[in-house]
């Protein structure tokens, strides 16, 4: 039963990197694309150290929820740190109904 759940998980945190790579590509600016990009990468990788540690012993599952764990607060510093050199270059929005804000 537990390798059914680790394999549901290795699927859906692939499903979520998919849907990110597609963002990524199809998506209008470089903001909206750093949004799918940061997103889905932090919960597929997430969902992929979690089926790993389904069936682990305690190293695994400490060293998965380590890396969870720095993924989570260094994700969104990455994120915001390359948005913010978009927008000291001079990147414009064009997003459909997008509204600056700065």
């Amino acid at each position: 039963m537990t390798a059914v759940i680790a394999d549901v998980l290795f699927v859906l945190g692939l499903l979520i990197l998919t849907i990110g790579v597609y963002g990524v590509v199809r998506l209008p600016d470089t903001f909206t694309q750093s949004h799918a990009a940061s997103k889905a990468g932090f919960l597929g990788v997430a969902f992929l150290l979690i089926s790993a540690s389904v069936e682990g012993d305690g190293g695994i599952i400490a060293r998965a929820v380590l890396t969870i764990t720095v993924l989570a607060l260094t994700t969104p510093v990455a994120a915001h740190a390359v948005l913010r050199a978009a927008r000291t270059r001079g990147e414009e929005m064009r997003s459909p109904g997008a509204v600056d804000e700065s």
